[in-house]
């Protein structure tokens, strides 16, 4: 459902593969008192999960070889490594402190250091280097090749795995989860360890299961509805078919269509895809209204009748739709074309199809019905009644006069979707215990090549070490901590000639009993940043190099994302990136847009309509959606809903479902009126029933969308009379 659009092309680059690389990760924690039955269950579980075929081996990453991979690495480049301490005492000429340092770890308590590596590497700067690595904060430690922790409540050993596969896939979720559900069914219930999952394949699993969940109940309690509605209205099961025809062909067209357009289909769009059933069932309400006509008409006459109707009020539909498409949202445009086609295909259904099957007599119950509707109407238009509509016209004006200054915006993206609750525990869980900072708040290093990036990276490195010392971060991993840049590397090999081993070499190897001859100097070769990403010796390295000249620098414990981005302001190729706020900031740019949509899909049907009906006319058609459009937002401020970019939406396709009923209303003769307000009013309570339903769901957006359109079509349909030709009758004013 998120924003395609983005403004810089680096940062929407940099965010889809960081998004898709985090997504594919997922973390274990197993707890248990005793040590031996954490590891134990932890192996079975990680055995467990590499069986499904659809999990990286874990634990490869802290295993003997790996280990061997990244000393490999590191010793054959060691003449161009220092760790930052290092090299600061060396520009600061103070070569005789890391010469001392490097005798009292030789000849000290818990020397370590052997031959091999004092004549390859005398004065341990490589030890120093690796040592000063800055790799995730962590609680956890390195225990016999498991990552864990022991503290009062026992031993906690941690599982990072990585899948092979698509997270947001269906059977991929399916096969991850139920490994786990068939795990923990198989623990010994006396004394079971505590497990803990996190995420995107769990909360994306238990989101798809309750989309889907709520997708099949309020379907079939709108489809329920829709039935029972067209029962009572028409007391026969041959309109209850042609109208069940309508809706089953907009529906099976419309998932055709998105499944051959986009190959998927969203799981949101199961759920806004239930109002269809509403919408389409329009045109087949228009229709099937007609029979309680007086007149003897073939099928045929009476379609051409509403023919004219029919037709402005698809195109003024999917004009609505259409605005969706814009919007630069997959799950958005994936609705506008399910909708669009499935109202395509409804209609084409009623005008070919409809009066085919049609050979239904005028009912018995229509001159009871129409008396019923005809009494409802006269509440626009007898004197009477007159009192009763000015106070509904004052109550509309209290609530977007005391609405107005209670309308708030929010646009923060955490909140378009509600996480499962134990799935958050278990983030907090997990933590609390591991210390791990799970934010994915970075700068991007964008730069003409690898080596200009490592360059940049080199020069803020101080000031990451600023921000770690007064607290703004709590660490930092950059490419360049890793893998220095060339330059840096042969500056670092000028330094440790020029200040470490020509002053104090002769002193350092007499003391320790060694001749110059002896060493194993290192080879004068620099570590060239695609040698390290190949040999994949530190693995979490190829996730910081998006691509040559893009980097990423992760930041964990950001405490104020304000203060960064004024900090690098001006930086050339150096820009703070928040993916939570920034798409957040987006959403609030889009709900601008929408907004702006919705006033020239106001103005393209105004035009329709003036061409149509004349100037009063149109005015008369306009007036049920305006009120409607500009009391809902008020009436959701005063009920505490804050507007959001989905609200705007919704507002844009309320005005193509209202203007539906303002529509038939305007082409309907004078002596028809009763039967043209029956079919609108169905039509309205068939959406309400579809979008009110929506209201139920546990998702705030899909929740917030159908309250919007809910409301909205409740009053356009109340107003729908008003747009009319001629509303007076005998008696009338």
């Amino acid at each position: 459902m998120l924003p395609l659009e983005q403004q810089d092309p680096a940062r929407q680059k940099a965010n889809d593969l960081i998004s898709r690389s985090l997504a594919k990760r997922f973390i274990v924690l197993i707890s248990h008192k005793d040590r031996a039955q954490a590891r134990a269950r932890a192996a079975e579980l990680a055995k467990a999960l590499e069986e499904t075929k659809l999990v990286r081996p874990i634990g490869d990453d802290f295993s003997p070889d790996q280990f061997r991979k990244l000393g490999t690495l590191y010793f054959a480049h060691r003449a161009g490594l220092l760790s930052p301490g290092d090299r600061d005492a060396l520009l600061a000429d103070q070569g005789q402190d890391l010469a001392e340092r490097a005798m009292a770890q030789i000849v000290g308590p818990g020397a370590i250091a052997d031959a091999r590596l004092l004549k390859a590497d005398p004065f341990l700067l490589l030890p120093s280097f690796l040592l000063n690595l800055p790799f995730p904060a962590t609680k956890l430690a390195l225990d016999e090749g498991m990552l864990a922790l022991r503290d009062e409540n026992g031993t906690h050993i941690l599982l990072s795995a990585n899948l092979l596969a698509d997270p947001f896939d269906l059977t991929v979720q399916q096969t991850i989860v139920s490994t786990f559900n068939r795990y923990e069914a198989a623990l010994d219930r006396l004394d079971p360890p505590s497990i803990r999952r996190l995420g995107a394949v769990f909360f994306a699993e238990a989101g798809a299961h309750k989309a889907i969940d709520e997708s099949s109940w309020l379907a079939g309690f709108s489809l329920a509805g829709t039935i029972l509605l067209i029962l009572v209205a028409f007391r026969g099961l041959r309109p209850l078919f042609l109208n069940l025809l309508v809706i089953a062909a907009g529906v099976v067209c419309g998932l055709s269509a998105c499944l051959l357009v986009f190959a998927q289909v969203h799981v949101a769009v199961l759920l806004f895809g239930i109002s269809l059933i509403g919408v389409a069932a329009d045109y087949g309400f228009y229709y099937t209204a007609t029979i309680f006509a007086a007149e003897d008409k073939t099928p045929e006459q009476r379609l051409k009748e509403i023919l004219p109707g029919l037709s402005m009020a698809l195109l003024i539909a999917v004009l609505g739709y259409g605005a969706l498409a814009i919007a630069p949202f997959p799950g958005l445009r994936q609705i506008a074309i399910f909708s669009a086609v499935g109202l395509v295909s409804a209609y084409i259904t009623t005008v070919l199809w409809l009066p085919l099957a049609d050979r239904r007599k005028r009912p018995a119950h229509a001159a009871q019905t129409l008396r019923f509707i005809t009494g409802l109407s006269r509440l626009w238009t007898d004197r009477r009644w007159r009192v009763l509509r000015l106070g509904f016209c004052g109550v509309l004006v209290v609530i977007v006069a005391a609405g107005l200054g209670r309308i708030s915006f929010d646009d923060d993206l955490r909140k378009l979707q509600p996480l499962d609750a134990s799935l958050i525990a278990d983030q907090s869980a997990i933590t609390a215990v591991t210390g791990l900072n799970l934010t994915t708040q970075y700068l991007l290093v964008e730069a003409a090549s690898d080596e200009r990036a490592l360059q940049l990276e080199e020069q803020i490195a101080p000031m990451l070490g600023q921000w770690q010392k007064s607290g703004l971060i709590k660490t930092a991993q950059s490419p360049a901590a890793y893998v220095p840049s060339l330059a840096r590397q042969a500056e670092n090999q000028r330094l440790q000639r020029e200040k470490l081993i020509e002053p104090f070499r002769a002193e350092l190897l007499e003391a320790i009993g060694l001749q110059a001859g002896d060493l194993n100097p290192a080879p004068d070769e620099k570590l060239a940043l695609a040698t390290a990403l190949e040999s994949r010796a530190i693995p979490f390295l190829n996730e910081l190099v998006l691509e040559p000249g893009l980097h990423v620098v992760t930041l964990q414990g950001v405490t104020s994302p304000e203060r960064i981005r004024q900090e690098i302001a001006g930086m050339a190729g150096i820009k703070f990136v928040d993916p939570t706020a920034d798409l957040s900031a987006l959403l609030g740019l889009y709900r601008f847009r929408a907004l702006v949509l919705l006033a020239c899909s106001l103005g393209v049907i105004s035009l329709l309509a003036a061409w149509r009906y004349g100037s009063s006319g149109a005015a008369r058609a306009l007036a049920p959606s305006f009120v409607a459009l500009l009391v809902v937002p008020c009436a959701l401020g005063l009920l505490g809903y804050a507007f959001t970019f989905f609200n705007a939406m919704a507002m844009v396709l309320l005005l193509s479902f209202t203007m539906d009923y303002s529509v038939f209303c305007a082409e309907g003769k004078a002596e028809s009126r009763p039967i043209t307000l029956l079919a609108v009013w169905l039509a309205a309570l068939a959406t309400i029933l579809s979008f009110g339903v929506l209201g139920f769901s546990s998702t705030p957006v899909v929740a917030s969308f159908g309250l919007t359109v809910l409301l909205g079509v409740a009053l356009a349909g109340l107003l729908a009379p008003i747009a009319a030709p001629a509303l007076k009758e005998p008696g009338g004013s």
